[in-house]
């Protein structure tokens, strides 16, 4: 939203508005007061819709998360579509990563936080993800937890990734990608 993270408080006020101005027009039963009340709650419900019709491009980068994520457990090509043709090693490191690994349970995506940079050109989110997983010739290797930070840039009108750091999930240090969960 634009002025708020989410359309919840400006609904609050608004609805709270309507709640005072329906006790004031109980009190003096003025019709002024009740159309005020109602326009209040109005205004409560286009919060709600104006909020759903906006979309940053910081909720654009956290929804091509979650569907990159989806992509990613069901094994879908269009995985790939999600990394810039610019940066070859990451897509050949997918192409392993979903050859070898399979999530059985999850991914759930927590602890999202956005900045978009470079005149809205470029972009980098933060996220938790916890899975359960399997890996080829290992079995099942339990729980997982993981943090990352992927940087997007914008390429033809579509965002697309350039980079992938996984951070320690505790400590936050750098780790490489495809390194053993420590401890």
């Amino acid at each position: 939203m634009w002025f708020t993270e989410n359309a919840w408080p400006p609904m609050f006020l608004a609805g709270l508005c309507g709640l005072i101005l329906l006790a004031v027009w109980n009190s003096n039963r003025r019709g002024r007061y009740l159309v005020a009340a109602a326009v209040c709650w109005t205004a409560c419900v286009g919060c709600y819709f104006l909020e759903r019709a906006i979309v940053t491009e910081g909720e654009k980068l956290q929804q091509i998360v979650v569907s990159l994520c989806d992509d990613f457990r069901h094994k879908r090509q269009t995985t790939l579509g999600y990394i810039s043709d610019a940066a070859p090693q990451l897509k050949l490191m997918m192409m392993g990563a979903m050859a070898i690994v399979e999530i059985t349970d999850g991914p759930r995506l927590t602890d999202f936080q956005t900045s978009i940079t470079n005149q809205n050109s470029r972009g980098r989110i933060h996220f938790r993800a916890n899975a359960t997983l399997s890996v080829t010739g290992h079995g099942s290797v339990g729980h997982h937890p993981a943090r990352l930070v992927l940087t997007f840039q914008r390429e033809k009108d579509q965002w697309k990734i350039i980079e992938i750091e996984r951070l320690n999930p505790l400590t936050g240090e750098r780790m490489e990608l495809l390194a053993q969960q420590p401890g």
